[in-house]
């Protein structure tokens, strides 16, 4: 069975509305999927309203700090109306606009002609803009080539024009997870690009580690696979497809997960909705 536990809507910083995504994913036959937007949950019900032969599972990827370090948390299973879970969704809701207003703020300061009404002319569907969303209206207005030149100049982490995300500490999202009745899962943990605060950050009350992800090779899943059984913690796998023109994966479906490799998670997520 096909199943994909990550991607980005038009909720966050993906490319294609969460009703797209499901198309596509009926398309490429996958059974089972999670929409994981960041720090946002309110696709979840756009997808499932729109759902009939799918079985989705809530998810969301919360933007965590360690030691100086952005670490990125998955949620599944959770009852997205939880109300400690809607506060944290909303209290994000407003950070993240206020932020996306700073930074094209700077931009202009520092001369670059780009607005905030050309951003939603751009992205009419989007509800949450991002870095990736200012990204491409700069390439637009021809400074620069492509998101990752974005990212490496203009609205780098030293940049003048650059405003850090909100972020919580890693055990509050944890504890945010777990009482809407969630699983709490390391993402990507490759991105973390340090396995000594991996290992460290697994001793928290993490449920589970996504070992399969589009940016890990095999040397990867080993190695995390390895981690998560010496604490004995489920995995899980996604392809964080984001709809991004030009990065892998280039579609929904080209990067999918055997539900054998992750079928603890899957019987964990069963036991909540039973």
């Amino acid at each position: 069975m096909r199943v994909d536990f990550h991607m980005h809507s038009t909720f966050s910083d993906g490319v294609e509305t969460p009703e797209q995504l499901l198309q596509h994913a009926i398309e490429a036959d996958l059974k089972m999927i999670a929409l994981t937007d960041h720090d946002e949950i309110a696709g979840i019900d756009v997808m499932l309203q729109n759902n009939s032969s799918i079985q989705i599972i809530t998810g969301c990827e919360f933007s965590g700090h360690y030691k100086g370090k952005d670490i990125h948390i998955l949620g599944y299973g959770f009852n997205h109306h939880d109300e400690g879970l809607r506060k944290f969704i909303e209290f994000f809701k407003e950070k993240r606009e206020s932020r996306i207003k700073e930074i094209i703020s700077r931009c202009i300061a520092h001369g670059y002609d780009i607005s905030f009404s050309e951003l939603q002319n751009l992205y009419p569907n989007t509800k949450s803009y991002g870095r990736p969303h200012v990204a491409r209206l700069l390439i637009d207005h021809g400074y620069a080539k492509d998101v990752q030149d974005v990212f490496d100049g203009i609205l780098n982490s030293k940049s003048p024009c650059y405003i850090p995300k909100v972020k919580l500490e890693v055990p509050e999202i944890l504890d945010i997870i777990h009482n809407a009745n969630g699983l709490a899962v390391l993402a990507h943990p490759k991105l973390v690009r340090n396995d000594e605060y991996v290992a460290e950050l697994l001793n928290y009350s993490f449920d589970g580690v996504e070992v399969y992800h589009s940016k890990h090779d095999y040397d990867d899943e080993v190695n995390y696979l390895t981690m998560a059984k010496e604490r004995n913690l489920f995995v899980t796998g996604g392809s964080d497809y984001h709809g991004i023109p030009n990065r892998y994966p280039y579609h929904l479906g080209e990067y999918v997960v055997d539900s054998n490799l992750v079928n603890q998670f899957i019987e964990r997520i069963r036991c909540i909705s039973a």
